[in-house]
This record gives structure tokens, C-alpha cells and sequence, in this order.
């Protein structure tokens, strides 16, 4: 950070507004800042510090106190200032909390406020600002004291700090926060590996006090001496034993099991035989019912079939009956029948001539039909060649009118490519017009700056001619009251001899010759003064004279300010006002052609922004010219298409007419419309007779066929009329019946329901006497000698015994399979914490070492790469510490082991070449002490910036402490600044030493007077 210009307003002992312009010095990087004590020399720190860090430079300033007392509440305090980084110009203004003017002239109390501007931007909310400018700076506030700015009474805290607090400084400069992290990761690791080892063990636990006692006294000690090796051993022979009593308990419940089930087998066959028995009883007793239905529906059955013969000869003597009735019927129809077709065949020999002839008349109809179609065939094509040569015309039309087309586009296409070149060469003059303006914009910048010092000699000026009045009007005034006092001292100093005469006494020593005697003692003349009144008039004179001498040193300072500004812009005093008249013409001109240069850019960016959509169109038209011109391809191939047709139909046309005998199509259809109806009205009458014919003929052969069918049914039915009265007869002599046979019927329902039961006994009789040998027979083979009720008995025993062999088989399940689980939860978790001890062991071992352990003499990971950077420093150090103390002194780091567990690894040391021993920084006096500070911090900046760690520290401020040096010390630490003033490092001295003032050529004059304090730059 440089700055390049600081402006005060209303700040600390500064009433009016103060400019320091460090481009000013004219290359020379070392200024001296000096001035009286309390004149404000700090503040122009604090100013700097309070711009950048919203503080002051010092611990005893605060932000309350910064605005001038000086000043009124209707004047605004202020900080700006303009500063520069890796060649980047910033600016910044900051205003405190304070009263200030507002509205209607009445005043209000104004909050901080800050405007920071970078990158194109402006942050006007503080807590970004700060944020932002600790970021670009990449040092906080208490860091850019110690490294940057030394203030009055801190020069040993960067010296004497610890190794804790010059690791903050160092982390944050070298970026070794990334170290820092990974210090931290490790020791969070291993802190969470620890924490998952003590989860792992409290589950063990946990687990092992779920284990039940048990007979076996080496798993019963495990558990208590927490052995978890012999208690995952011992777990698993538990549970082999258990597994055994399961196995064995299955096997004793598997032979019940075969016990039970023929137990019940022989039950289940007693139960059923002793069911049958009952069954057999039950139909023995209803087998005599049984027999009486039997034989009612035998006799029943039997008057059914003699009932069924009697039914048989009524169907046939109702048959002979009804097809005597059809006979007669038949009979009349054959008749008319027989009339109707002598009459039709007559009608059918007449069209059967008629249809003969139709041959002919196809022939007819089929070369009417031929010249029709050779008619409709000259008409199409006829109509196909007026509409080919329609086309074509529309064709040729649509070709013209697309031509016409293409030449309009291809104009415009021509007009847009030629926008095109345009719009390139108008990127071209935008180019040209945007350097117009940059060099506009340096040129106004360059006559801004000009009209700024004119300005400000034109104030200078001003400031000048009033003080000029005031200096010729004190200069009377003391020249006339100088007269006065040289006028009344020389009549004071004559008559001083009459004065001392008026005090002699007789036989007293004269104060001025020692005589006793006085004869002519001297006498007071007439126009003499007092002592006291000469004195009040000296008074008098001195304040004049001061006044004098201030309003003289502020006049000279206007003519050097003056001087100045004419030898800078190389212009004499009176020819000012036409320069500033000059420089408002130009600036005028030049604002006229910004404004100029802005159009002119806005129009050519108007005409550049076109640049896409005229290329859109110009493609789109390239398109469209494509498009239209295949198109008029294919109507020129449609067109000779055409034509070539055309050419064959009036070939086809010429072809036709030889052949086409009727023109008039009209009398054509007639014609052939006539000649079809009567081909169509011959084949359907023709048609409609022959089936008619057929059709009465086969009515007659179908009527004559029934007559005799009929004839010969009667004849049968008579016979089987005999035949079945002698069958019936047959029927009741064979059942023993007589006519009376029908009063053994019974109901359908009554039969049916008698033939179930019937069929049901007999059934379930045969079915029960088969089971029942079936069971004797599975009671021989399963060798069931006892009753029943003993197996029964027996089969509860066994179940009460199941029961409990069950109930010991599930407790065994069951406890074997807690076991399991308790011991799978111990295996895992056991191996989970061998596995994670493994790992804690590595992590803890990697973080005590990064972090800083015993071992490792408490310097952590990032503490070493640190001092490798601290070495660094020492040695940049070294080079300028042991100058200035001309090889007696040199810093060192402390390696040495030290109590405690703190930090450590950046404390710092010096060796005296003269004892030859080293000893405590602390033990340096104030003089050494600040050399080792300055050579320390200039060390710091050399280390930063060869390294660039995103610090560019090539400013340093020096608040007091050269006055702690001899003159051998105070050469060899000028030596040290001017080697920084060769490398360009910008750096500001504050001190009272009156040699420095001689040994160093740019100052910043402070003066102070009763109405606030002032700084001017001398070069």
C-alpha cells in the first residue's frame, strides 16, 4: 500500500481543510514529518489509519475525538484518501459520528459514514468497507500497526511479542491458514476416533453385562476381568452346548411325535369302526320300509309300460285322423296347381323367341357402349389439353413473377451485405472513437489537474493579497510602535542617571561610582517615562512584533506555495486569470466533444447492434433466392413436361376422330339407354317365366308325391293300429293287469323320491359293510388290541410330555439365540475398536506432532513452516540491525525448551558480540530496542515481498524514537533509510531531532497557532 494523496477536514488539531500530496516529492520515497510537540505531526498517521481501518495509528486516540475543536459544528470533519496497490488506484473518505450542518440551517447529529470506490464500484456500508479493505490489504488492524506504522509508544510490540501472537501476524501474511486447518482436521480426527473408540467400548460393555450368568466359571471370570478374547471363546462353546440340548431335545420330540400319531391313527380307526356299527344298525332297522316302497314301485313301473303301450295306440289313431284331413287338402291343391301351369307355359314359349334374339341386341348395345367410350375418351383428352396448356400459362406466369422476386431479393440482399460492410467499418470507427475518448479522457484528466493547481494557486493567490494587507498594515504598526519604544528607551536610558539620583542618600554608596559623597547629583528631565511604562510598551511591541513574525512566516509560505505552483505550471502570477480562462474554454471544448464522442458511439453501437439481425436476414434472404429458384426449375421441367403431353393427346385426338362415327354424346346415352332396357325387360320376363314354370312344376310333382305319401301312411298307420291293440293286450297278460292297471301310477315326484331312497339304502348297506371290513382290516394291521379310551389316555400323557419338552426346547432356542446376538454385537464391536485404536493411534500421533507435542518441543506443524519464514526475517533483519549497531548486535531465534505447554518456536533473541552470549530482547535500552524494531519490520517487508504472500508492504511509517539514539546510531540508521529511499519504499519519519531535519530534504512542515495547525510540504 502507497498512499498518493491525503486530505484532512476538520481533523484533530486542523481546523481547515489540509491536502498532503505524496506525488509531491518528486521520487524521494523518505520524508521527515516535523513540527512542535502537540502540533498534530501523529494525526497526519491517525488520518491514515482512521481512512483505512476506521481507527487511529496510536491506542490513545479514539474515533470520538478526531473532528478539530478548532472547527464548528457547522463544518464537517473528513478523512479522504487515494492510495495506490500493485499499480491500482484506490480511494477511499470516511467521516465519524459528529454534529454537523442539516436542513433550514439547523444542525443534526451526523452517523459515521465511508465511501469506498474500487473496481468500478462504490461500498458505502462500513462493516463491507472495513472488510473489504482488510481483504485487499491482507493485514488486520492490529497487524498493519506493527508491521506498517510503528506509533509513538508501541515500537517493541513486534519485537517482544510471542511466539502466540507473532503467529497471528505471520499466519495471516503467509497464508498458512490452510497449515492451520489441517492442524485442526487431525486433532478433530483423532478427537472423533477417540470419541468412536469409548462408543465402541461403552457398547462392549454393555453388551458383556447382557451376558447371563452361566455354569461356566472361566466365561463367569472373562466377564469380570472385561477379557474379551476369553469371552468370545467361551460365548462360542456356550453356544455349541446349547445348539446340542436343541438337537437332542428334537430328536426326543420327533420319537413322541411317531408315538402320538399312531396313538391317533388307531383312535381315528376305533372312532370310524364304532360309527359304522351304529350305521349298520340304523339301516337294518329301516330295511323293512324299504322293501314295501320296493315292490309298490315295481307294480308302479309295471303299469307304466302297459300305460305307455295304451298311450302309443291313441297317438296312432289321432295320426290316422289328422293325415286324412291333410290328404283332402293336398288333393284340391293339385288341381289348381295343375291349371296354373298350362297357362304359363304358353306365356314362356312366346319369350323364349324373344330371348333368342337377345345375342343380337348385346351386340348392338355392346357397339354403342364402344363408340361412348371413345367419345368420353376424346372429350378427357380434350380437357386434358386445355388444362396442360392452362397450366402452362400459369406456370410461365408464376416463373416471371418468381424472377421478378429473385431480382428484389438479391437487391436487398445486396443493399444488407452492403449495411454489413458498414456496420464493420463502424466497429472500425468505434474503435478509433473509443481511443478518442481514452485519450479525451486523459487529456481532460490533465486539464482537471491543471485547473485544480490553478485553482488552488488562484486560492494561494487570494490568500496572498489578503495577507499581504494584513502584513503592510502590522508592518506600519510595528514599525511605529518600534520607533515609539527605540524613542522612549532613549529617554529612559538619559534620564536613568536622574532617576538613580533621586534614590541617593547622604554618606550612602553611590550603586554606579561607590561614592559616599554626592555634590552634583544628577536631575530628572521634564519628558521622562517609568520603568514600568517602558516595559508595557516592550510588551506592546513584542505582541505586534509576533504578529509580525507569524503573518511574515504564513506570507512566505504563500509565496513559496505560490512559486511553486508558478514553476509547476510554468506560468507567471499575472497571467493566471487568462489561463484559467483558457483552461475553462478548454474544458468546455473538450466536455463538448466527450458529449460529441458519447453520440457518436451511442449511434455507431445503435448501428453495430443491427449487426445479428441483418445477418439473420441476409441468411434468411440467401434462403429465400435458393428456395425460389429451385422452384422455377421445377415449373420449367413442369412446363416442357407439358408441352410434350400436349403434343401426344392431339396425336391421340386425330387417332380417335378417325374412328367415332356419333358426335352427339346425348343421343348416344338414349340409344344405349333404350337398347339395355329392352335386353333387361326380355331377360327378366324370360327369367320370371322360367322359374315360374319350374316352380309350378315342382309344385305339382311335390303335391302329386304328397297324395301318395298320404295314401301310403294310411295304409301303415291301419297296420300298426292292429299290431298295437294285440301288443296291448299282450302287455296286461304279461303284467298280471287288468283295464284297471292305472290305479298303481304314482306321481313323478313320489317315484323319483322313492327310487333315491331305495337307491340310498342300498348303496350306504353295501358301502357301510365294505367300510366296515376295511377298518377291521387297518385294525389288524396297526395292531390295535386295546380300546379306545386307552389310547386316548395314553395320546394325553404323551402331549403333556410334548409340552414340556417344547417349552425347555424354546428357553434353550431362545437364551442360545441371545447369546448369539450378544456374542455377534461383541465381535463386531470388538473388531470396530481394534480397528478404530489403529487408526486413533495414527491420527493422535499425526496431530500431536502437527499440532505441537512434547516430542516435538511444543512447535506445531504450522509454527515450523512459520520459522522457516521467521529465519527469513531474522537474517533480512540481521543485514540492517547489524549495521546500525555497527556488528555488536545480531537477532536470533530461541530453540531453546521452555516451561509449559504454550507456543513456542518464534520467540526472539539477540547476541552481543561483545560478550559473546545472547540474551533477552527485553534486555536491549530504549535506543536499541527501536533499531532492532525498525530492522525487524524492514526485514518483515523484504520477506513479504520477495515471497509475495498477497502483501505488498512498500510503506512505513516511524512514529518518535530516534531521539533514543547516539549520533553513531542515528548515521547508521539514516544509512538503513536512505537504502529503503533507493528501493523506492515510501517511508515517513516523525521525530523532534534537529539533524534529521538537515540529513533528510522533503518535510512536512507542522506549524500550530491559537487558532489550530497547519502542514505544508517542503521539497
Amino acid at each position: 500500500m502507497r498512499p498518493l494523496k491525503l486530505v484532512m477536514n476538520a481533523f484533530g488539531p486542523y481546523k481547515e481543510k489540509v491536502v498532503i500530496n505524496f506525488t509531491q516529492f518528486h521520487q524521494q520515497t523518505l520524508f521527515l514529518v516535523s513540527g512542535p510537540t502537540g502540533a498534530g505531526k501523529t494525526t497526519i498517521f491517525d488520518a491514515i489509519a482512521y481512512a483505512l481501518y476506521d481507527d487511529a495509528s496510536g491506542t490513545s486516540r479514539g474515533k470520538d475525538s478526531f473532528k478539530s475543536q478548532f472547527s464548528t459544528d457547522e463544518v464537517l470533519c473528513f478523512v479522504e484518501l487515494e492510495f495506490e496497490i500493485a499499480s491500482k488506484k484506490y480511494y477511499i473518505k470516511r467521516s465519524p459520528a459528529q454534529k454537523g450542518p442539516g436542513k433550514n440551517g439547523k444542525l443534526k447529529n451526523w452517523s459515521s459514514e465511508v465511501e469506498f470506490h474500487h473496481d468500478g464500484t462504490v461500498t458505502t456500508k462500513i462493516n463491507e468497507a472495513n472488510k473489504e479493505i482488510q481483504e485487499l490489504l491482507s493485514l488486520s488492524y492490529e497487524q498493519f500497526k506493527q508491521i506498517v506504522m510503528l506509533p509513538q509508544g508501541e515500537f517493541k510490540k513486534m519485537l517482544e511479542s510471542n511466539s502466540a501472537d507473532k503467529e497471528k501476524i505471520f499466519r495471516n501474511i503467509f497464508q498458512t491458514d490452510m497449515i492451520k486447518e489441517f492442524q485442526s482436521n487431525l486433532k478433530e480426527k483423532a478427537s472423533d476416533l477417540k470419541q468412536e473408540i469409548n462408543q465402541s467400548e461403552n457398547t462392549l460393555q454393555q453388551f458383556v453385562g447382557m451376558i447371563p450368568e452361566h455354569t461356566n466359571d472361566i466365561l463367569n471370570e472373562a466377564v469380570a476381568y472385561f477379557d474379551i478374547p476369553t469371552i468370545i471363546k467361551e460365548l462360542g462353546h456356550v453356544v455349541e452346548n446349547y445348539q446340542k440340548k436343541i438337537v437332542a431335545l428334537e430328536k426326543e420330540l420327533a420319537t413322541l411325535d411317531g408315538k402320538y400319531h399312531s396313538n391317533q391313527r388307531k383312535i381315528d380307526l376305533l372312532t370310524v369302526l364304532d360309527s359304522l356299527e351304529k350305521e349298520k344298525k340304523i339301516l337294518d332297522n329301516n330295511k323293512e320300509m324299504i322293501e314295501t316302497k320296493r315292490m309298490s314301485f315295481e307294480l308302479a313301473k309295471k303299469a307304466e309300460d302297459c300305460l305307455e303301450v295304451k298311450q302309443q295306440l291313441e297317438r296312432i289313431v289321432n295320426e290316422k285322423e289328422t293325415i286324412e284331413k291333410e290328404q283332402y287338402k293336398e288333393q284340391q291343391k293339385l288341381a289348381e296347381t295343375v291349371d296354373q301351369l298350362e297357362k304359363t307355359e304358353k306365356n314362356y314359349l312366346v319369350l323364349q323367341r324373344a330371348y333368342s334374339e337377345l345375342p343380337n341386341k348385346r351386340e348392338t348395345l355392346i357397339n354403342l357402349k364402344e363408340q361412348e367410350k371413345l367419345l368420353n375418351e376424346r372429350i378427357v383428352k380434350y380437357d386434358m389439353q386445355a388444362n396442360l396448356e392452362k397450366e402452362n400459362e400459369q406456370h410461365l406466369k408464376n416463373i416471371q413473377l418468381l424472377k421478378s422476386q429473385v431480382d428484389t431479393v438479391e437487391e436487398q440482399l445486396k443493399k444488407q451485405e452492403l449495411e454489413l460492410k458498414e456496420i464493420q467499418q463502424a466497429k472500425i470507427t468505434m474503435l478509433e472513437k473509443q481511443r478518442e475518448v481514452s485519450s479525451l479522457q486523459q487529456k481532460q484528466y490533465e486539464t482537471k489537474k491543471q485547473q485544480e493547481s490553478l485553482d488552488e494557486l488562484n486560492v494561494f493567490l487570494k490568500k496572498q493579497a489578503v495577507k499581504a494587507s494584513e502584513f503592510q498594515e502590522i508592518e506600519d504598526q510595528f514599525t511605529q510602535i518600534e520607533r515609539q519604544y527605540q524613542e522612549q528607551r532613549l529617554v529612559y536610558n538619559r534620564n536613568i542617571a536622574g532617576v538613580l539620583a533621586n534614590n541617593l542618600e547622604e554618606n550612602k554608596a553611590c550603586p554606579v561610582c561607590g561614592s559616599c559623597h554626592h555634590p552634583a547629583p544628577a536631575m530628572v528631565a521634564s519628558d521622562t517615562i517609568s520603568k514600568e511604562m517602558l516595559e508595557e510598551l516592550e510588551i506592546q511591541k513584542n505582541e505586534v512584533g509576533t504578529k509580525f513574525d507569524r503573518i511574515s512566516i504564513e506570507l512566505q509560505g504563500l509565496n513559496e506555495a505560490i512559486y511553486s505552483s508558478e514553476r509547476k505550471l510554468a506560468i507567471q502570477t499575472n497571467d493566471v486569470q487568462d489561463e484559467r480562462h483558457k483552461i475553462e474554454r478548454q474544458v468546455s471544448h473538450e466536455n463538448q466533444q466527450q458529449r460529441q464522442l458519447t453520440a457518436e458511439l451511442a449511434d455507431l453501437q445503435n448501428r453495430v447492434n443491427t449487426e445479428e439481425e441483418i445477418d439473420k436476414n441476409i441468411q434468411e434472404k440467401v434462403l429465400q433466392i435458393k428456395e425460389k429458384e429451385s422452384t422455377i426449375q421445377e415449373l420449367h421441367s413442369s412446363v416442357q413436361y407439358n408441352k410434350q403431353r400436349i403434343t401426344e393427346l392431339k396425336t391421340e385426338i386425330d387417332l380417335l376422330n378417325t374412328t367415332v362415327k356419333e358426335t352427339d354424346l346425348s343421343v348416344l346415352y338414349k340409344q344405349i339407354e333404350g337398347k339395355t332396357n329392352e335386353i333387361k325387360y326380355i331377360e327378366n320376363d324370360y327369367v320370371e317365366a322360367q322359374e315360374k314354370k319350374v316352380q309350378l312344376e315342382k309344385m305339382l310333382t311335390q303335391y302329386q308325391t304328397s297324395t301318395k305319401a298320404f295314401e301310403k301312411q294310411l295304409k301303415t298307420l291301419l297296420e300298426r293300429k292292429s299290431e298295437m291293440e294285440e301288443k296291448f293286450k299282450q302287455q296286461l297278460a304279461i303284467n298280471h293287469l287288468e283295464d284297471t292297471f292305472e290305479r298303481y301310477l304314482l306321481k313323478q315326484e313320489i317315484k323319483q323320491q322313492w327310487r333315491e331312497e331305495i337307491e340310498s339304502f342300498d348303496k350306504k348297506k353295501w358301502t357301510n359293510q365294505a367300510n366296515i371290513l376295511e377298518q377291521k382290516k387297518l385294525l389288524e394291521k396297526e395292531c390295535a388290541t386295546q380300546s379306545c379310551e386307552v389310547y386316548i389316555l395314553d395320546n394325553q400323557e404323551i402331549e403333556r410330555e410334548r409340552r414340556m419338552l417344547k417349552e425347555q426346547q424354546h428357553e434353550q432356542i431362545g437364551t442360545n439365540k441371545t447369546i448369539q446376538s450378544i456374542l455377534s454385537q461383541i465381535q463386531m464391536n470388538h473388531h470396530a475398536k481394534k480397528d478404530q485404536q489403529e487408526e486413533y493411534l495414527m491420527y493422535k500421533e499425526l496431530a500431536e506432532m502437527a499440532n505441537g507435542s512434547k516430542e516435538t518441543d511444543y512447535i506445531s506443524f504450522e509454527r515450523y513452516v512459520l520459522g522457516i519464514y521467521f529465519e527469513e526475517i531474522i537474517e533480512a533483519a540481521n543485514t540492517r540491525f547489524t549495521q546500525m549497531t555497527t556488528n555488536r548486535y545480531s537477532l536470533i531465534r530461541n530453540k531453546e525448551k521452555t516451561k509449559g505447554a504454550g507456543p513456542k518456536g518464534l520467540d526472539l533473541d539477540v547476541f552481543d558480540n561483545y560478550t559473546g552470549m545472547k540474551r533477552s530482547v527485553k534486555t536491549l535500552s530504549g535506543g536499541e530496542s527501536f533499531k532492532a524494531s525498525l530492522a525487524l519490520a524492514l526485514g518483515l517487508s523484504d520477506v513479504i515481498q520477495n515471497h509475495s504472500g498477497g502483501v505488498s508492504v512498500d510503506t512505513l511509517f516511524i512514529d518518535e524514537g530516534f531521539g533514543t539514539l547516539d549520533v553513531d546510531s542515528l548515521d547508521s540508521a539514516i544509512e538503513t533509510l536512505f537504502e529503503l529511499n533507493q528501493r523506492g519504499r515510501l517511508v515517513g519519519i516523525i521525530s523532534h531531532v534537529e539533524e534529521l531535519k538537515t540529513r533528510i530534504p522533503v518535510h512536512i512542515e507542522v506549524t500550530k497557532s491559537s487558532r489550530g495547525s497547519h502542514a505544508t510540504i517542503k521539497v
